[in-house]
């Protein structure tokens, strides 16, 4: 399991200056110069796969840091896909963008000269890639299931939290404080029995 602190530390100071970043330790400032590097490279090349990134994190960044064995090369992967989340999908998006808005040039150029057979070739890729010769596809229902929530006590599920070893003395401790507390403060209440008024009944 990769070590989050360090990952953390590195995710605040990213694009930091050494100088800027001065609070990481030699480590940290180690995997802040391979993900700054992966980083790069995926948004140069956004369909680059994980196994190259991989091998490229094994082969030391093509010599600008230290290599990385496989198992640490696939931790600083992980890393670098939550930094940039799925840049693969919005890389896809831009191509579709880049070709319906070529296809809308090549539309009106096709126009302009009269060309009706490229009028209709652009007009059929602006559809396909629009999708606008499909239904629109109905949303089932079914498929949106609620969240199976499993109750439990472990906090280092939550994400940054670290179970308290001295838990229970702590608790004790409070309970204490607050029930001497709420005991100092009490007071007694004062009430009066009322007999039941017999003309009533």
């Amino acid at each position: 399991m990769p070590d989050r602190s360090v990952y953390e530390a590195v995710e605040q100071h990213l694009f930091h200056s050494r100088s800027e970043a001065a609070a990481l330790t030699p480590k940290q400032l180690e995997v802040k110069g391979r993900l700054m590097l992966c980083v790069s490279k995926l948004l140069d090349a956004p369909m680059t796969p994980d196994v190259d990134l991989v091998a490229f994190l094994m082969g030391g960044c093509g010599g600008a840091c230290a290599p990385v064995s496989r198992s640490q090369a696939y931790r600083d992967v992980a890393a670098v896909a939550r930094l940039v989340g799925n840049i693969r999908l919005s890389s896809k998006a831009w191509y579709r963008y880049m070709i319906v808005e070529g296809a809308k040039r090549g539309y009106e150029m096709a126009r302009k000269a009269g060309d009706a057979k490229g009028m209709a070739a652009n007009l059929d890729k602006i559809g396909k890639y629009t999708r606008a010769d499909k239904e629109d596809d109905e949303f089932d229902w079914h498929d949106m299931l609620p969240p199976s929530w499993e109750p439990t006590d472990d906090v280092t599920v939550l994400e940054g939290m670290e179970p308290m070893p001295d838990l229970e003395e702590r608790r004790t401790a409070l309970r204490r404080i607050w029930k001497k507390d709420l005991s100092d403060n009490a007071e007694d209440a004062n009430y009066e029995i009322c007999e039941p008024n017999s003309s009533q009944t």
